[in-house]
């Protein structure tokens, strides 16, 4: 009988033309060789292969941990910080931020709740299906309630960013999330769960944010300004990340508010943009949802 083979996976490195076969043979025949290499500086595929290679192996925690190593990142926490995660630890709960900046801030918060409650997943876009360390840490599909359902039935917490997207430019010309969709807030009432806002400060550059709008004025549904995001993470090594954590609303405090799942998202919504200004700030449902959808 043979021994079984325990020796590490080999890591499989991205490659755009392969890639690009893949999803559309005919597309990839007609992109010329210096468009992949354009692609490949702004995606930093060498870094991210070269990342992925060294911790592909590894367990969740310390993937988290590596991520936010590499980006060197220094973590203020204000409002009621550490402290008030510490107060659910042993329980589960939903978290739920703004995303300013698309990814790093999710595994920087990730990182965070993960080592309170290790059981927590992260509610995730499908893409991180194929990233090993934390493909079983997350929950895919964000339209599925079911499924959410499931993870928090098996007594998990559950991370959410709410809008699905990162912050954009709105109708009232500000940067802030799209709505936010109401699926934590139903799962919270009906598990009985209480919800911690976090709000993390920051925004994309503006070369993004006119992306956007020269999208919408083209009337183009698919979100292209999403391939400089990868570019914008790797601006941020080295740079501060603020992070205000508000009170913590309770079971009956959803209860007691009287009011749809949507409506009580938006005011949470309204209340995590209010903790940039007001860090000890306590939600109030009773707090006026002024922010636009769109």
């Amino acid at each position: 009988m043979h021994a079984m083979d325990m020796s590490p996976t080999p890591y499989v490195p991205i490659d755009l033309p392969s890639l690009a076969k893949r999803v559309n043979p005919t597309l990839a025949k007609i992109i010329p060789r210096f468009m992949y290499r354009r692609l490949e500086r702004l995606l930093h595929i060498k870094e991210v292969n070269e990342f992925l290679e060294a911790h592909h192996d590894d367990d969740t925690r310390t993937f988290l941990d590596a991520v936010v190593s590499y980006l060197d990142l220094q973590i203020v926490m204000e409002g009621r910080g550490m402290e008030a995660l510490h107060a659910l630890e042993g329980e589960r709960a939903v978290f739920a931020s703004n995303h300013p900046y698309g990814g790093p801030e999710a595994i920087v918060l990730f990182s965070i709740v993960h080592r309170l409650f290790p059981d927590a997943k992260l509610v995730a876009q499908s893409f991180l299906k194929f990233i090993k360390p934390i493909e079983t840490a997350c929950v895919f599909n964000k339209k599925e309630v079911r499924t959410l359902l499931e993870a928090s039935n098996n007594r998990n917490s559950l991370i959410f960013y709410p809008a699905g997207y990162c912050s954009r430019v709105l109708s009232n010309g500000e940067v802030f999330d799209y709505g936010w969709q109401p699926s934590f807030v139903r799962i919270a009432r009906k598990n009985r769960m209480p919800i911690l806002v976090i709000y993390t400060d920051g925004e994309l550059s503006r070369k993004v944010h006119r992306w956007t709008r020269l999208r919408k004025l083209l009337r183009i549904k698919l979100s292209i300004e999403s391939i400089f995001l990868v570019d914008e993470m790797f601006k941020l090594k080295g740079k501060t990340l603020r992070m205000v954590v508000g009170s913590t609303i309770t079971p009956e405090m959803i209860d007691e508010a009287k009011m749809s799942d949507r409506l009580f998202a938006d005011k949470l919504r309204q209340y995590c943009y209010e903790l940039r200004k007001d860090p000890l700030l306590v939600f109030d449902p009773k707090i006026d949802s002024s922010l636009p959808q769109l």
